[in-house]
């Protein structure tokens, strides 16, 4: 035994044995290399077993006594006993295997795990992530561990078969060789033959009315670093903006002629869109040449909708000021005027609250020690062993991003996630509570206080937590949204502007909260009410009654305007004329609530549709293994996003993922929306979800290019072929199409620069003995190896069908000037 403990190494010691072992926030080589594998009787149907292998690479044993594994997995794991290992689900998203004590690595040895997942593992963003080693003696001793993953991906016919379709949709989809002049696309525009060229010193003059877009205007002209702009007189100037009456407020014209261009509006909105129509007409290359050259048009133009909007969660995984605002420039650049900040949920609460600093000390602290009370909360979405503390936006970041989101005339509309969705703020508020009770000031410990430690309740979330609910019979629940929307009251004020909506979230309230808290039952008692789903409507006009005496308009999910009357939720008639804005999500087809939209809108409410189906991109782009993001709401490539008819749903709906699986008249009996409907539909917005979006170039991956689909519903008007009864499938691929050319030849490039954004996969299909190629997306080009590598730069063109060889290993991709690659189509005869 002497000898052996000689040359063991146990987790506790790695760090004093040399071999890489770190304390919270520090990452060090670890002598444990961990690989993910499927198992060899995993089918992706009724066998989902995986395997965990842990390698010993070092010289000497490594000895797992006391050590616990920890890693994050998407999806849910069925627990598990065996013999050298427990597993256990530790709420969330979160995993533990505890080893047993006699488990030991000899050095070039190997340890399986094996465990079962509860779904299927479908794309690269569900393999699990964020695992570490801890030493449950000494929890201050942790090492990071990186994965190395196998993909799980289908046989080499499968994948051909695949390509090949992806071919005949590019086929299908690409039949027009025109494209859009302006995007999103103007109410009416004339094009004109012949140019305008602006080169050297460029004369203009401005209506004094709108000197507040002054630094639009001068932002604008930075893109064209060969110009000079010289202040004229207005009648001398080439460039005129002039302030005219009987526009909108968001409405303008813009007419380019041989004298020059001419912008009027009356208001400078107006202005600013304008300015962003001038840019969509202007060519990549104009931006990096000697001369500015413009098409000569006549616009008119205003938007379909007022609200026209992007929701961006960076609580599941943080996004910096420097991010928010790259988005804020690219959202006005397509017209985009409302931005929905999520900063708020059960993983992470990412805004300073000066009066409540547990907020961002505990709860936008994701640590290994999350056991320890008031350290932060538990590793979420693969964030590890190393602390999250500064993952936050100060106040000043805040108003900062506050101005500079109204200069480009783009409102703000912050979202506080209650009462679900709330773990991060309860975890925090309960760290608050064990700091003053230690001090004996149980009144101030109790006074921002969010959930009831009696509370005996059972549930589980969408996110799969069991404690995530904040109990709404308690005053201090009220207390502290008071005090949090005072707050922001005050850093809107401090950016010289008014906060006038604000959501309070309202979704995914899981079944069972509530049902065994006594609190609970003492108000249910007082109220007279008989059943807990009367819990939830009571909470609804109580948040909405605090924010009209704020002086605020209550916004959040569908839930708030429905309600459970024992049967399932439906909507609340009792509260449709609260005005309360309902951004609604649930369309999922197939789902039963294609129409929810619709039946809310009718009812009353002020409704903004948020399409899971279409413009959630957080969802992956397609069944490829490759392609990162999520699936439950369906898959989605650009040409889905742009299936989105706001107000005729179920019209393309068979030309969706999903709805292609449905008979035709399948829907007949659902909600349509009616003219009462129609005047309460505010607009249309996207979204993104960041669990599986862990980087700023991710994040550029999965909005671009869906978002152009989202700018050009919420802005262009309403298509001949948006209607139930007409819809024409040939009529909207010419569309697609033609917007289609205008995102890939003219608006991709223009941000190439500073937005990582999807490049397209090549399709792929045999034809006579060639393979044949095409891009989802045209004008980029694709290179092509045969002997089975990536190709790079200097690979060969594609130009011509190939010729298919036996033997050999086609690989195409599609490849930017610096050699960031698409995704690889694989061909092997």
């Amino acid at each position: 035994m002497k000898i052996k403990n000689k040359i063991c190494t146990t987790i506790a010691s790695l760090c004093f044995a040399g071999v890489g072992c770190a304390a919270y926030g520090q990452v060090a080589q670890s002598p444990i290399s961990l690989h993910w594998r499927k198992a060899a009787s995993y089918n992706g149907k009724d066998n989902l077993e995986l395997n965990l292998v842990l390698k010993n690479t070092g010289t000497q044993v490594v000895d797992l006594k006391n050590a616990d594994l920890w890693f994050n997995a998407i999806f849910p794991i069925d627990e598990r006993q065996a013999t050298s290992y427990t597993l256990s689900d530790e709420n969330g998203n979160l995993f533990r295997i505890r080893f047993a004590d006699n488990v030991q690595i000899q050095p070039q040895d190997s340890l399986q795990l094996s465990y079962a997942s509860k779904y299927p593992i479908l794309n690269v963003s569900n393999v699990p992530n964020g695992f570490y080693l801890q030493d449950r003696s000494n929890p201050d001793v942790v090492s990071p561990l990186s994965l190395h993953a196998t993909a799980i991906k289908p046989d080499a016919n499968e994948q051909t078969l695949y390509w090949a379709k992806l071919y005949d949709k590019n086929a299908s989809r690409q039949v027009s060789t025109a494209r859009k002049p302006v995007l999103p696309t103007p109410k009416s525009i004339k094009e004109q033959q012949g140019q305008l060229v602006l080169e050297g010193a460029i004369s203009y003059w401005v209506d004094p009315a709108f000197q507040s877009e002054m630094s639009n205007l001068q932002t604008f002209a930075t893109m064209f670093g060969q110009l000079t702009f010289i202040g004229a007189e207005e009648k001398k100037a080439k460039v005129q903006v002039k302030k005219a009456t009987g526009y909108g407020k968001e409405a303008y014209a813009l007419r380019v002629n041989k004298d020059g261009v001419l912008i009027e509006a009356s208001e400078g909105a107006g202005v600013f869109y304008a300015l962003q129509s001038l840019r969509s007409l202007i060519a990549p290359k104009a931006f990096d040449s000697g001369a500015l050259t413009l098409p000569l048009v006549d616009i008119k133009d205003e938007p379909r909708y007022a609200y026209r909007g992007f929701m961006l969660d960076i609580s599941r995984n943080f996004k910096d000021k420097a991010t928010i605002l790259k988005y804020i420039d690219l959202l006005s650049h397509y017209k985009i005027n409302t931005f929905h900040f999520h900063f708020i949920d059960d993983e992470g609460w990412r805004i300073e609250i000066a009066a409540l600093p547990e907020l961002t000390a505990v709860g936008a602290n994701r640590t290994a020690a999350f056991g320890i009370t008031g350290s932060g909360i538990q590793p979420s979405y693969g964030s590890g062993s190393g602390a999250t503390s500064g993952h936050f936006l100060s106040r000043q970041d805040f108003i900062e991003i506050l101005r500079y989101a109204n200069q480009r005339h783009i409102t703000v509309v912050p979202e506080i996630e209650t009462p679900g969705h709330a773990r991060a703020s309860i975890k925090a508020m309960e760290a608050r509570y064990q700091s003053f009770l230690a001090k004996g000031d149980r009144k101030e410990a109790e006074k921002y206080l969010l959930h009831d430690f009696e509370d005996q309740s059972v549930y589980s979330s969408a996110q799969y937590w069991n404690d995530n609910v904040m109990n709404v019979a308690l005053p201090s629940v009220y207390t502290f949204i008071g005090v949090v929307l005072d707050e922001f009251k005050s850093m809107y004020a401090a950016a010289g502007l008014t906060l006038q909506k604000v959501s309070l979230g309202g979704d995914e309230v899981p079944n069972g909260s509530w049902e065994k808290s006594p609190k609970i039952k003492q108000l249910m008692d007082s109220t007279g009410m008989k059943s807990v789903y009367e819990v939830w409507p009571y909470y609804i006009a109580k948040v909405n009654k605090l924010c009209q005496e704020k002086g605020l308009q209550l916004a959040g999910w569908e839930e708030m305007g429905m309600v459970n009357k024992g049967k399932g939720m439906e909507v609340n008639q009792e509260l449709a004329s609260a005005n309360i804005q309902l951004d609604v999500w649930n369309n999922l087809v197939g789902g039963g609530q294609e129409d929810l939209a619709y039946r809310l809108a009718n009812a009353g409410y002020p409704t903004v549709y948020i399409s899971a189906n279409n413009n959630y991109f957080d969802m992956a782009w397609d069944t490829n293994f490759e392609e990162p993001g999520l699936k439950w709401a369906s898959y989605a490539d650009l040409y889905q996003s742009y299936t989105f008819l706001p107000e005729n749903f179920f019209a393309s709906i068979g030309h969706s993922v999903n709805g292609a699986k449905f008979e035709k008249g399948h829907f007949n009996a659902k909600k349509r929306l009616n003219e009462k409907g129609k005047s309460n539909l505010l607009g249309v917005k996207g979204g993104l979800w960041a669990e599986t979006v862990v980087t700023g170039d991710r994040l550029d991956y999965m909005v671009f290019p869906r978002l152009f689909s989202l700018a050009e519903r919420a802005w262009a008007q309403r298509k001949a072929y948006e209607d139930d009864a007409k819809f024409d499938v040939n009529t909207f691929n010419k569309d697609y199409s033609e917007f289609l050319n205008k995102v890939s030849q003219v608006e991709l490039p223009k941000i190439a620069k500073t937005v990582k954004f999807r490049l397209p996969a090549v399709g792929v299909k045999e034809i006579n003995g060639k393979l044949h190629a095409n891009v989802e997306y045209a004008g980029f080009p694709i290179y092509y190896s045969t002997d089975g590598t990536v190709p790079t730069l200097s690979s060969l063109r594609y130009n011509a069908p190939i010729e298919l060889k036996a033997g050999q290993v086609y690989s195409f991709v599609v490849l930017d000037a610096d050699g960031r690659q698409g995704t690889v189509s694989v061909i092997q005869k």
